[in-house]
């Protein structure tokens, strides 16, 4: 036990915690096409970057055959809350990597420029190794940021290091000056600890990459632990909980998103998910950047986390609430009235016929609970 990361306590949430109300609700049925009828499905978001354009943001669709980004619109709050597609931008890429990629989350640089995390390709052999990438606006191909290499799973074989299969890199942001990156990964690598579990959390990893010389390079690293999944009330046949998505705020901490899935066992393809927010410091964090396994370390410092909310508990989500849904992208929305600053939340449907794509406008319930989310 000595060896193992410690175990933050997290926060309860106090007075100056803040209070979120649902501001919107927009969904998309399932096997939407966009274009209409001569576009692909529409579906699979799983990241979200706002743009320069008020209301307008890109999201990055997980769709390994035909990799792509969407660009939408957002208008109006409450019952006129609506979500306009634009336009969707294919990923090109000369190298012939791309249709082994699996795109989950994405940042837009200043100059345009698209960065995209791709989490790999697990249940294969060879298995493909997890990427941080960069795209110009429109899609072509530019290259790929450099990625320590405790992160790349064995080839072929048993699994004994790196990302485990569907658990790479779900998240990445951009802090507002551009100077750095930040991306973790989903869950622990196999080299430094057990996932997620009803007893226990997970070890997983931030990643902080900073700008040099035009492009941006691996910095630090520190230890997250994911939460226990909380235990259903029907029989589960499968569990997972895992970190999908991160904002950098402007005084240097993050918003963390963890999402939880348990299959029901008696009714397969059913299933409850549990959305939650956190704020968290890296103040006080250790650095692990020079360990390959958590299991080298002597009780490293992970990051500080306070519990802003649990999806499950917001007024107003109507049919979603019994069990939510698959939410795993997240970004700063448009500023409401009365200057009160908003979340938005979006669901990636798996393309699968009994899900939706979701879109939740957040905004703040009181206008002193804002410095939580500067």
């Amino acid at each position: 036990m000595a060896c193992a990361p410690a175990t933050p306590v997290s926060a309860p949430p106090d007075r100056s915690a803040p209070t979120f109300v649902l501001a919107g609700r927009f969904d998309i049925p399932p096997l939407t096409r966009f274009p209409p009828a001569a576009g692909p499905r529409f579906g699979g978001i799983s990241g979200l970057a706002a743009t320069r354009v008020e209301g307008e943001y890109l999201a990055i669709s997980d769709d390994q055959r035909d990799s792509r980004v969407y660009r939408f619109r957002i208008t109006g709050t409450a019952t006129t809350f609506k979500v306009a597609l634009l336009e969707y931008i294919r990923l090109e890429d000369s190298s012939q990597r791309l249709p082994q990629l699996d795109p989950e989350s994405i940042a837009i640089a200043p100059d345009g420029k698209l960065l995209i995390t791709s989490e790999g390709i697990g249940d294969v052999e060879p298995r493909v190794p997890p990427a941080l990438l960069e795209f110009g606006p429109r899609g072509a191909f530019l290259g790929e940021l450099a990625l320590r290499d405790r992160y790349a799973p064995n080839p072929d074989g048993p699994l004994t290091k790196g990302v485990r299969a569907n658990l790479g890199f779900e998240s990445l942001t951009m802090t507002p000056d551009a100077g750095k990156l930040f991306l973790a990964t989903e869950s622990a690598l196999v080299q430094d600890g057990p996932e997620a579990t009803f007893d226990r959390g997970a070890p997983v990893r931030i990643l902080e990459y900073v700008r040099r010389g035009g492009t941006y390079e691996p910095a630090r690293e520190f230890v997250y632990r994911v939460e226990p999944i909380r235990r259903p009330a029907f029989e589960p046949a499968f569990a997972v909980n895992g970190l999908v998505e991160l904002i950098a705020l402007e005084d240097g901490a993050l918003l963390a998103l963890e999402r939880s899935y348990v299959a029901e066992a008696a009714r397969p393809g059913r299933g409850a998910n549990r959305i939650r927010l956190f704020r968290i410091s890296l103040a006080g964090a250790t650095d692990v950047s020079a360990l390959d396994s958590l299991k080298d370390a002597s009780n490293p410092a992970p990051v500080a986390k306070v519990p802003l909310l649990d999806l499950s508990d917001l007024d107003g989500l109507g049919r979603l609430a019994p069990r939510l849904d698959n939410f795993e992208a997240m970004a700063f929305g448009p500023t409401l009235p009365g200057g009160r600053r908003s979340l938005l939340l979006v669901s990636d449907d798996n393309f699968n016929p009994t899900q939706r794509t979701w879109f939740l406008l957040l905004g703040m319930a009181e206008a002193r609970a804002r410095e939580q989310i500067q």
